[in-house]
């Protein structure tokens, strides 16, 4: 998830390069939050709105819909929709190899999917394509998972 970008401030309408955790600051103190009352109101914890807010983590799609609704803004106002959709793609597809193969299965569709998106970043292929392309990455991805079940010995196999 991209956390710079252009973006307009609701109360201003000025246009700044902006990151997330500078939006959810902005809005937090112009709207006389502590982070205790947006950690109450998010349902996310103290710790995690300050590293978010200090930007050294950046939050989830859970997160950003967290945020939006406590703070009275669309996610939108966070990220473009079309980036949202995407990392909201990216986490279904995650926890579904999450889910499937545990937590390394997870950090190899994460590589698979960063490096379909490495191939196509600058190229010539419309949205439509790229969607084409990453999900057809992930249905190989998926698929040679599958296949390497048949080779691994019976007392390593997960039921």
């Amino acid at each position: 998830m991209s956390t710079n970008e252009t973006n307009k401030n609701p109360e201003d309408g000025q246009t700044a390069l902006v990151t997330i955790g500078e939006k959810v600051r902005f809005l937090r103190k112009s709207r006389n939050m502590t982070l205790a009352a947006l950690s109450r109101a998010s349902g996310l914890s103290d710790r995690a709105i300050r590293y978010i807010e200090n930007n050294e983590r950046t939050p989830g799609v859970d997160a950003v819909r967290k945020l939006a609704a406590a703070l009275d803004v669309s996610t939108d106002y966070f990220m473009e929709e079309d980036l949202f959709m995407q990392e909201l793609h990216k986490e279904e597809v995650l926890a579904q190899a999450r889910d499937k193969y545990g937590s390394r299965g997870m950090a190899q569709a994460r590589k698979v999917y960063e490096s379909a998106r490495a191939l196509y970043a600058g190229g010539r292929l419309n949205e439509e394509e790229r969607d084409a392309f990453r999900d057809l990455m992930m249905e190989m991805f998926f698929d040679s998972k599958e296949e390497a079940k048949k080779y691994t010995p019976k007392k390593y196999r997960q039921s």
